[in-house]
């Protein structure tokens, strides 16, 4: 089934979501959670059936996809990971735990990896969000014990 067809499907959601709003093109952002849950990220075609229910500029809606880390652009693994790499985390040592993750993981198809410059967690720094989920106060023994429990 192609994007557009599967997007079709999800008109009856997006009425509900755009009814919440006063204004429609305040549901930007939920239209492209449920565009990307639905598909697996956020294609040209997403943005434009964004772009239809808003009002907004199909290339705004672009401009909100490239500028928010939590949209994909591409399919990402069935998990994800997205490791910090802010000033706090820097300082923390993050450069040491990423290459263990990193090792850890060996190439895991279904575990997809992205470094974020803040995840706005400094108080646990080094930390990682694993899909919804935020990971602090992270070591090499905690990293084993998180890939261990996602594989």
């Amino acid at each position: 089934m192609n994007h557009t067809t599967i997007l079709n499907q999800l008109d009856s959601e997006a009425e509900k979501i755009v009814a919440k709003y006063d204004e429609k093109r305040a549901a930007t952002l939920m239209l492209l959670h449920l565009a990307q849950d639905k598909i697996g990220s956020v294609t040209p075609e997403a943005e434009a059936w964004v772009s239809k229910w808003t009002g907004v500029p199909a290339v705004r809606v672009r401009e909100v996809v490239t500028f928010y880390s939590m949209y994909h652009q591409k399919p990402v693994g069935r998990r994800h990971i997205r490791f910090c790499t802010g000033t706090s985390c820097m300082l923390a040592g993050h450069e040491k735990i990423l290459d263990h993750l990193k090792k850890k993981l060996g190439g895991e198809g279904k575990i997809s990896l992205e470094e974020a410059e803040c995840l706005c967690a400094c108080e646990t720094a080094p930390m990682m969000q694993v899909d919804d989920d935020y990971h602090g106060n992270l070591t090499e023994k905690k990293i084993d014990e998180i890939v261990d429990q996602l594989k």
